[in-house]
């Protein structure tokens, strides 16, 4: 009887530097509905778990877009309250070739320095927040990078370009839409070191996604 070798798991945990879009469901994508950008935050052989604005089912089906990990199919196995986890739907083949990504990936990771401060966007530790319309029309988004001048959000509506909205608690116009999410324009430059402190999610608003969560 011949001996079944059993594959290593490779896993890379505590990812915040890869952004990449999901699509939740089989049916067409439209940005806004069921396309969004998102943020890694694990992956591995069988799973990954992402940050991102909107939340699916357990079950639901979704796939999920990164350049070095390219696009990757499964089913939603947990929610967390900034994001959810899906387990791969993927065969011996497609296990060996995301895993061989992995590896690659990560000894990139290890060997190429980044330094922030000279980056005109940034991509911010807490991307999940909250956006608001003048109205006090307020819901989850995803920040999927900023500057002093603006940032690129993804949320589960689609504005039109011209109007005000408030990301975290920075003022601007949306000046540009795109397949997973717009632009926004702050009215007013932002300082340096402050940007991604205002960018943030008011405490008290933060504190009423988290009750909402584990009241599901």
């Amino acid at each position: 009887m011949s001996e079944v070798l059993e594959r290593p798991t490779i896993a890379l945990h505590g990812i915040s530097t890869v952004a990449g879009r999901y699509v939740i469901g089989a049916q067409p994508t439209h940005p806004g509905i069921n396309l969004f950008a998102c943020r890694l935050r694990m992956i591995g052989s069988d799973s990954l778990r992402v940050t991102a604005p909107v939340i699916p089912q357990i079950g639901e089906p979704v796939s999920v877009s990164f350049t070095s990990f390219g696009t990757l199919s499964g089913r939603v196995s947990r929610q967390f309250d900034d994001g959810f986890e899906i387990e791969f739907d993927q065969s011996a083949a497609d296990r060996e070739a995301l895993n061989a990504r992995i590896t690659s990936f990560s000894e990139k990771l290890w060997t190429t320095a980044t330094d922030r401060r000279v980056a005109q966007r940034a991509m911010p530790s807490n991307p999940r927040t909250v956006i608001a319309r003048p109205d006090n029309w307020s819901q989850p988004c995803l920040i999927v990078d900023y500057s002093i001048s603006g940032a690129a959000v993804s949320a589960a509506f689609q504005p039109a370009v011209g109007e005000i909205v408030t990301v975290g608690r920075v003022t601007g116009e949306v000046v540009r839409l795109f397949d997973f999410g717009f632009a926004v324009r702050f009215f007013e430059q932002q300082s340096a070191d402050s940007i991604e402190g205002l960018l943030e999610a008011p405490e008290e608003w933060r504190e009423v996604m988290r009750r909402s969560f584990k009241a599901v």
